[in-house]
């Protein structure tokens, strides 16, 4: 019988640090859950913060390989005190926030899927890697903030359509699968929490996203989100150095509508945009 993680994690004195966020995940059912939504994607998977292994444990037995990837010193001992004799288990000494991601996930091989419980102050910095990952990655289920869960899902003209919405949902099929209540972990954090998935859209041969022009549109949609109540026409004259006749003949050129705000806007809208400003040169 399976202990719980809570029993781990009484068994080897740890106690969440409260400077690194932690919230472990001690809901057996629900790690099931996650760990069957992210196994649907992929059996090569890499797991981010993998704390005491709630999703690990559940990983191991169906998937070809778990790269477990954990900051915490004691944490790491336990997943390889716990897993360490399983020939599908390997563990990543590593922090999120300065990771070679191309290596980290090369070193999992194929095209894994990526999960994990994101921290709060990382979730940002992961979902921006994930976007740069698009081509080597299956896809990806993640435990968020359900305000950010919200922001990922949200379409043009809604309150909380901005920079993730647009940059995410340009390469993924982004969808909440569900809501998650603050007493699923230890100890409870001040906010609702909610699983994504991300699956990498199938583009046609002259869709695909070629790495320069995906880091430029990335680029500029966080430029004109910088103000994003600001009507594009006046962000391109003062951001790109556009004069107002430029903006027309732009506008006219690629049909879109520079009266509107940034959060108005489609993802194909600002990928149009981008890649016209792009063969401009630099303002």
């Amino acid at each position: 019988m399976q202990r719980s993680q809570r029993t781990i994690l009484r068994d080897y004195d740890i106690r969440p640090v409260k400077r690194r966020g932690q919230n472990f995940l001690v809901d057996g059912n629900l790690a099931r859950s996650i760990a069957q939504d992210t196994l649907e994607l992929g059996s090569r998977v890499l797991e981010l913060g993998a704390g005491a292994g709630a999703l690990t444990t559940h990983l191991l037995p169906t998937a070809e390989i778990v790269v477990c990837v954990e900051v915490d010193r004691n944490l790491c001992a336990l997943l390889i005190s716990e897993h360490g004799e399983l020939p599908n288990f390997r563990m990543v000494e590593g922090d999120l926030s300065n990771m070679d991601w191309h290596a980290t996930v090369a070193e999992v091989g194929g095209k894994p899927v990526i999960a994990g419980n994101l921290p709060y102050v990382l979730t940002s910095k992961v979902l921006f890697a994930l976007a740069e990952l698009r081509n080597v990655t299956s896809g990806a289920v993640f435990m968020v903030q359900k305000e950010v869960a919200e922001r990922m899902t949200s379409t043009p003209g809604g309150k909380d359509f901005g920079i993730l919405a647009v940059v995410l949902g340009s390469v993924f099929d982004i969808k909440l699968v569900r809501t998650v209540p603050s007493s699923v972990f230890w100890p409870k954090p001040d906010v609702e929490s909610a699983i994504v998935r991300l699956v990498p859209k199938a583009f046609q041969a002259d869709e695909v996203w070629e790495d320069e022009e995906f880091k430029i549109f990335t680029a500029t949609v966080k430029t004109l989100f910088g103000q994003r109540r600001k009507k594009l026409r006046n962000q391109l004259r003062q951001h790109f150095n556009l004069g107002s006749e430029e903006v027309d003949a732009m506008a006219a050129k690629l049909g879109i509508d520079v009266d509107r705000r940034p959060e108005q806007c489609s993802g194909t809208d600002f990928r149009r945009l981008a890649a016209a400003l792009a063969l401009r040169g630099p303002a």
